[in-house]
Protein backbone atom coordinates (compact mmCIF):
# COMPACT_ATOMS: atom_id res chain seq x y z
CA UNK A 1 0.00 0.00 0.00
CA UNK A 2 1.74 3.30 -1.29
CA UNK A 3 -0.02 5.26 0.77
CA UNK A 4 0.95 3.90 4.11
CA UNK A 5 1.16 6.94 6.56
CA UNK A 6 2.76 5.66 9.78
CA UNK A 7 2.98 7.62 13.09
CA UNK A 8 4.89 6.82 16.49
CA UNK A 9 2.52 4.60 19.28
CA UNK A 10 3.56 5.51 23.13
CA UNK A 11 2.17 2.81 24.76
CA UNK A 12 3.97 0.78 27.52
CA UNK A 13 3.01 -2.80 28.79
CA UNK A 14 0.91 -3.21 31.23
CA UNK A 15 -0.65 -6.66 30.76
CA UNK A 16 -2.27 -8.21 34.29
CA UNK A 17 -4.34 -11.50 34.86
CA UNK A 18 -6.97 -10.35 37.40
CA UNK A 19 -8.94 -7.38 37.48
CA UNK A 20 -11.39 -6.67 40.25
CA UNK A 21 -13.67 -3.96 41.12
CA UNK A 22 -13.97 -3.46 44.98
CA UNK A 23 -15.26 -0.65 47.50
CA UNK A 24 -11.93 0.59 48.01
CA UNK A 25 -10.28 0.88 44.23
CA UNK A 26 -9.76 -1.49 40.89
CA UNK A 27 -7.79 -4.39 42.08
CA UNK A 28 -5.19 -4.96 39.79
CA UNK A 29 -3.41 -8.11 39.96
CA UNK A 30 -1.97 -8.00 43.41
CA UNK A 31 -2.37 -3.94 44.58
CA UNK A 32 -5.63 -1.58 44.61
CA UNK A 33 -5.55 1.31 42.49
CA UNK A 34 -8.09 4.06 43.27
CA UNK A 35 -11.08 4.43 39.93
CA UNK A 36 -9.89 7.81 39.61
CA UNK A 37 -6.08 6.97 39.28
CA UNK A 38 -7.38 3.74 37.02
CA UNK A 39 -8.86 6.32 34.79
CA UNK A 40 -5.88 8.20 34.34
CA UNK A 41 -3.99 5.26 33.87
CA UNK A 42 -6.40 4.17 31.08
CA UNK A 43 -5.89 7.87 29.29
CA UNK A 44 -2.39 7.78 29.29
CA UNK A 45 -1.96 4.48 27.40
CA UNK A 46 -1.34 2.31 30.29
CA UNK A 47 -3.89 -0.38 28.51
CA UNK A 48 -2.98 0.06 24.70
CA UNK A 49 -0.64 -2.52 24.63
CA UNK A 50 -3.69 -4.70 26.10
CA UNK A 51 -7.08 -3.42 25.05
CA UNK A 52 -8.94 -6.93 26.62
CA UNK A 53 -7.10 -5.71 29.62
CA UNK A 54 -8.71 -2.13 29.24
CA UNK A 55 -12.00 -3.38 28.22
CA UNK A 56 -11.75 -5.65 32.07
CA UNK A 57 -11.36 -2.10 33.62
CA UNK A 58 -14.15 -0.61 31.79
CA UNK A 59 -16.13 -3.19 32.74
CA UNK A 60 -14.80 -3.16 36.01
CA UNK A 61 -15.63 0.70 36.84
CA UNK A 62 -19.14 0.30 35.19
CA UNK A 63 -19.55 -2.36 38.18
CA UNK A 64 -18.01 -0.11 40.76
CA UNK A 65 -20.94 2.78 39.34
CA UNK A 66 -23.53 -0.11 39.78
CA UNK A 67 -22.61 -0.83 43.42
CA UNK A 68 -22.31 2.84 44.34
CA UNK A 69 -18.94 2.28 44.93
CA UNK A 70 -17.13 5.17 42.60
CA UNK A 71 -19.37 7.61 40.74
CA UNK A 72 -17.41 8.77 37.54
CA UNK A 73 -17.47 12.85 36.64
CA UNK A 74 -18.17 14.39 33.69
CA UNK A 75 -14.82 14.56 32.45
CA UNK A 76 -13.82 11.16 33.26
CA UNK A 77 -16.57 9.70 31.75
CA UNK A 78 -15.45 11.21 28.49
CA UNK A 79 -12.02 9.91 28.84
CA UNK A 80 -13.84 6.11 29.70
CA UNK A 81 -16.30 6.27 26.40
CA UNK A 82 -13.08 8.04 24.32
CA UNK A 83 -11.12 5.34 25.20
CA UNK A 84 -13.96 2.80 24.42
CA UNK A 85 -14.72 4.28 21.20
CA UNK A 86 -10.76 4.21 19.89
CA UNK A 87 -10.38 0.99 21.35
CA UNK A 88 -13.97 -0.73 19.15
CA UNK A 89 -12.10 1.42 16.38
CA UNK A 90 -8.91 -0.27 16.52
CA UNK A 91 -10.52 -3.94 16.61
CA UNK A 92 -13.00 -2.89 13.43
CA UNK A 93 -10.38 -1.73 11.33
CA UNK A 94 -7.77 -4.78 12.38
CA UNK A 95 -10.46 -7.17 11.62
CA UNK A 96 -10.95 -5.77 8.30
CA UNK A 97 -7.89 -4.13 7.02
CA UNK A 98 -5.17 -6.64 9.03
CA UNK A 99 -2.04 -5.22 10.53
CA UNK A 100 1.33 -4.08 9.61
CA UNK A 101 4.98 -3.42 10.77
CA UNK A 102 6.05 -0.30 11.21
CA UNK A 103 9.46 1.11 12.33
CA UNK A 104 8.86 2.68 16.38
CA UNK A 105 11.15 5.17 18.00
CA UNK A 106 13.26 2.91 19.08
CA UNK A 107 14.57 1.43 15.57
CA UNK A 108 12.60 -1.49 16.28
CA UNK A 109 9.12 -2.75 14.96
CA UNK A 110 5.82 -2.70 16.10
CA UNK A 111 2.89 -4.60 14.67
CA UNK A 112 0.44 -1.50 13.86
CA UNK A 113 -3.29 -1.71 12.63
CA UNK A 114 -4.22 -0.33 9.50
CA UNK A 115 -7.08 2.10 8.59
CA UNK A 116 -7.48 1.77 4.67
CA UNK A 117 -9.94 4.58 3.51
CA UNK A 118 -10.71 6.64 0.41
CA UNK A 119 -7.72 8.52 -0.42
CA UNK A 120 -4.81 5.65 1.06
CA UNK A 121 -4.04 4.17 4.19
CA UNK A 122 -2.16 4.73 7.54
CA UNK A 123 -1.40 3.20 11.00
CA UNK A 124 -3.59 4.26 13.83
CA UNK A 125 -2.84 3.44 17.50
CA UNK A 126 -5.86 4.38 20.47
CA UNK A 127 -3.66 7.17 21.65
CA UNK A 128 -3.79 8.90 18.53
CA UNK A 129 -7.61 8.26 18.04
CA UNK A 130 -8.14 9.14 21.70
CA UNK A 131 -6.51 12.82 20.87
CA UNK A 132 -8.16 13.00 17.31
CA UNK A 133 -11.53 12.33 18.99
CA UNK A 134 -10.86 14.85 21.86
CA UNK A 135 -10.29 17.44 19.88
CA UNK A 136 -13.32 16.97 17.00
CA UNK A 137 -15.88 15.48 19.50
CA UNK A 138 -15.09 17.37 22.96
CA UNK A 139 -12.91 20.22 21.84
CA UNK A 140 -15.63 21.61 19.47
CA UNK A 141 -18.78 20.51 21.97
CA UNK A 142 -16.94 22.75 24.79
CA UNK A 143 -16.01 25.36 22.82
CA UNK A 144 -19.49 25.58 21.53
CA UNK A 145 -21.52 25.01 24.55
CA UNK A 146 -19.12 26.21 27.26
CA UNK A 147 -17.52 23.29 29.81
CA UNK A 148 -20.40 22.07 31.55
CA UNK A 149 -22.91 22.14 28.93
CA UNK A 150 -20.51 21.17 26.20
CA UNK A 151 -18.81 18.29 28.21
CA UNK A 152 -22.10 16.76 28.82
CA UNK A 153 -22.89 17.53 24.69
CA UNK A 154 -19.68 15.18 24.46
CA UNK A 155 -20.49 12.85 26.16
CA UNK A 156 -24.11 12.13 24.70
CA UNK A 157 -22.54 12.26 20.80
CA UNK A 158 -19.45 10.02 22.51
CA UNK A 159 -23.06 7.27 23.52
CA UNK A 160 -24.15 7.98 20.13
CA UNK A 161 -21.21 6.47 18.20
CA UNK A 162 -21.75 2.83 20.58
CA UNK A 163 -24.58 0.54 20.23
CA UNK A 164 -25.35 -3.22 21.15
CA UNK A 165 -24.69 -5.55 18.55
CA UNK A 166 -28.06 -7.84 18.79
CA UNK A 167 -26.43 -10.77 17.75
CA UNK A 168 -23.26 -10.96 20.57
CA UNK A 169 -24.39 -9.19 22.80
CA UNK A 170 -21.26 -6.86 22.60
CA UNK A 171 -20.63 -3.24 22.27
CA UNK A 172 -19.61 -2.11 18.44
CA UNK A 173 -19.55 1.35 16.50
CA UNK A 174 -23.06 2.76 15.35
CA UNK A 175 -23.05 3.33 11.92
CA UNK A 176 -23.25 7.05 12.68
CA UNK A 177 -19.92 6.41 15.18
CA UNK A 178 -18.62 4.57 11.67
CA UNK A 179 -18.86 7.29 9.43
CA UNK A 180 -17.95 10.18 11.67
CA UNK A 181 -14.52 8.63 12.36
CA UNK A 182 -14.07 7.25 8.61
CA UNK A 183 -15.14 10.75 7.33
CA UNK A 184 -12.12 12.03 10.04
CA UNK A 185 -9.51 9.57 8.85
CA UNK A 186 -9.98 10.42 5.09
CA UNK A 187 -10.54 13.60 5.65
CA UNK A 188 -6.76 13.92 7.59
CA UNK A 189 -5.14 11.39 4.92
CA UNK A 190 -6.67 13.84 2.09
CA UNK A 191 -4.71 16.64 3.57
CA UNK A 192 -1.78 14.81 4.11
CA UNK A 193 -1.50 13.59 0.31
CA UNK A 194 -1.86 17.52 -0.20
CA UNK A 195 0.17 19.37 2.13
CA UNK A 196 2.35 16.54 3.44
CA UNK A 197 3.18 15.56 6.91
CA UNK A 198 3.87 18.96 9.28
CA UNK A 199 7.31 19.98 10.24
CA UNK A 200 8.03 18.90 13.84
CA UNK A 201 8.05 21.52 16.37
CA UNK A 202 11.04 24.11 16.35
CA UNK A 203 12.49 24.18 20.17
CA UNK A 204 12.90 27.80 21.32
Amino acid sequence: MSNLLTFPKTTTNHVVTHIEATPDGLRLDNRIIGYSGVIRQLEAGQFDSSLANGLWVLAEIQLADTNNWFSPSDEQMAIIWRWLIACLFIHEQQDKNGTVDVTNEDGGTDRAVIYAGEHGGMSIYPITERCSLAIHIEGIALEKYGAVTGMERAIQLYQGMVELNPDTDALRLSQWGRESLTMLHDDFIKMLNAEGIPAAPTAH
